[in-house]
Formats: C-alpha cells, sequence, structure tokens
C-alpha cells in the first residue's frame, strides 16, 4: 500500500509537470511561428505603406552646404529664446541665461524665436540684430560668400563698417557701407527694407538694381521664384540719362549727353532702359530719349 501511494504521487508529479510544460511548448511553438511569419519574410505593416525617400541620394546637410570658415564672430543673447549651430556640427545649442555669449565660425547658424533678441558681432565693428523671429547664417567673405544671409526675419538692424554685401530673404543681395539698414516683416509675402543711414545703398532684385538713398525704404516681395539677382544685374553698366537710366551688360559703348543715352552693340549683350529689353544684332545703335519739350 504504501509502493502504491508512492507511485501515484509520482505519477501526480508526473502529470502536473506535464500541465506545465504543454502549455509553455504550446506558447514557444506560437513565437516561433509568429517570428517566422514576421521577419525577414513580409512586412507586416498594412496602413499606411512603407515611407519610401523623397530623394534619391539624400541632399547634403548643413555640414556639407555650410562649411566652416576663417571669419569667427560674437553672437549674444539678450533675451531668450536664442540658438546657435556652430559650423561643422549638424545640431545647435541655446544660449543660457548663465552663457550669454559665444564665439563661432563662419558656416554657424544663428537663430532667435518670437520674445528673443540676439546679436551678432564682427571683428571690424559690423553689428546684425535680430528680434522676435529671424534665422540666418553667417558668411564667409573671404570664400566670395555675403558677410550674412537671412532666412527668416521679423525685425532686424544692420549696421555696417564698410561696404558689404547681405542677402536679404528670398535672396535679394544688399551692398551698402553704413548704417543702419532696418529690416521689418510687414506681411508673410513682403519685407521692408530701410536705409536709415547717411549713404546709398544698393539691392539687386532679379534682373534688376533699386538704388536706395538715405531716408527711403522700399517693399520686397517675396516671391514662389525667388528673388535672387541674375548675372546681368550683378554685373550690370548703368548709364544716367535726362531723367532716366539704362542698365547695359555684355559687350556694348555707351554714350550719353544732356538729351539721349546711345548704346552700340559690340558682341553678346542686354540692354534695358524705359521698360525696354533690347538685344542688337553687331554694330547697332539704340537711342534713349526721355520725355520733354519739342
Amino acid at each position: 500500500m504504501i509502493r502504491a501511494a508512492r507511485k501515484s504521487a509520482g505519477a501526480g508529479r508526473l502529470s502536473g509537470l506535464g500541465s506545465l510544460v504543454a502549455p509553455l511548448a504550446l506558447a514557444i511553438g506560437c513565437a516561433s511561428c509568429t517570428a517566422y511569419s514576421r521577419w525577414p519574410f513580409w512586412s507586416t505593416q498594412q496602413h499606411p505603406g512603407p515611407m519610401t525617400e523623397a530623394e534619391e541620394p539624400l541632399p547634403p546637410g548643413a555640414q556639407l552646404l555650410y562649411p566652416e570658415g576663417p571669419e569667427e564672430v560674437l553672437v549674444i543673447r539678450h533675451a531668450d529664446p536664442v540658438k546657435v549651430r556652430p559650423a561643422g556640427r549638424t545640431g545647435g545649442f541655446p544660449l543660457s541665461f548663465y552663457e550669454k555669449n559665444t564665439r563661432v565660425h563662419s558656416g554657424s547658424s544663428v537663430s532667435v524665436a518670437p520674445g528673443g533678441r540676439v546679436e551678432i558681432l564682427w571683428s571690424d565693428g559690423t553689428s546684425i540684430l535680430m528680434s522676435d523671429r529671424g534665422f540666418g547664417l553667417v558668411g564667409s567673405p573671404s570664400r566670395g560668400e555675403s558677410l550674412f544671409t537671412f532666412l527668416d526675419v521679423a525685425s532686424a538692424w544692420i549696421d555696417l563698417a564698410g561696404e558689404e554685401q547681405i542677402d536679404l530673404v528670398g535672396g535679394a543681395r544688399l551692398s551698402a557701407s553704413s548704417g543702419p539698414i532696418v529690416l521689418e516683416r510687414v506681411r508673410a509675402d513682403i519685407v521692408r527694407v530701410k536705409n536709415q543711414s547717411k549713404t546709398s545703398s544698393r539691392i539687386a532684385f532679379r534682373e534688376d538694381v533699386i538704388e536706395l538713398d538715405p531716408g527711403q525704404a522700399v517693399d520686397l516681395p517675396l516671391l514662389s521664384a525667388g528673388g535672387r539677382p541674375t548675372r546681368s544685374a550683378t554685373s550690370a553698366q548703368l548709364v544716367t540719362g535726362p531723367g532716366f537710366t539704362v542698365r547695359s551688360s555684355g559687350a556694348v559703348e555707351t554714350d550719353a549727353d544732356a538729351a539721349r543715352v546711345r548704346v552700340q552693340a559690340v558682341g553678346e549683350h542686354e540692354i534695358q532702359g524705359l521698360g525696354q529689353r533690347l538685344r542688337l544684332e553687331r554694330g547697332e545703335e539704340a537711342d534713349f530719349r526721355g520725355l520733354g519739350p519739342r
């Protein structure tokens, strides 16, 4: 009787172990089936579909587009929030209350959010002050780049110590030798440029060059095609006539007097004046005359 009881107890233990092993084996089998059906045999993503690359290969990042240059600037935070991305890095960092300034090289970017205020200082005394909302890149004039490029702006104050070029929002290029010059975003698609300095400045906007005298202002539209100056605008020769201006680029000979402006074609060229755009044959001439008494 004792042996029979022991045998029955051993059988109970075996049956209990079997009851535990069976669910465990079933779970392992199900897990293996699930792994077998999911990867790497087919994708289980149903909706939405797998994401695909928008561009192949991917465009270069900020490290390649804006490499580090030799020029050094001082960035000063006057009010939060301000963020700086040094050249050669993929990410930036905010300027905190205990570290209000930092030095970076050309190729770096500076951004300010609503409520913020940041100033960028160059060694010659040139400064740019951005407020409320703005984003820009520090350029390298030694590489032929503009001193600074605005990618977004709400309000900015530009004070130049010498002849420099600034790329405005949309691509228009400002050339000036002093300041202050004020930028103001009056509308989502319009940036106003005010010349509050004592010298004239120029804005190359697509095919035109706008002369901005002291005290004058101009509203620049932010076009979908951009406002980057064309080659003819940056290399144009301006000839002033009686009450109008003729712009010519390329191989031309010009002459002006009190009554007219004469342009003679010598080679490849383009002539703009009085609302007309001309291309003449070699040796042909065009006379531009303003409205006046007979």
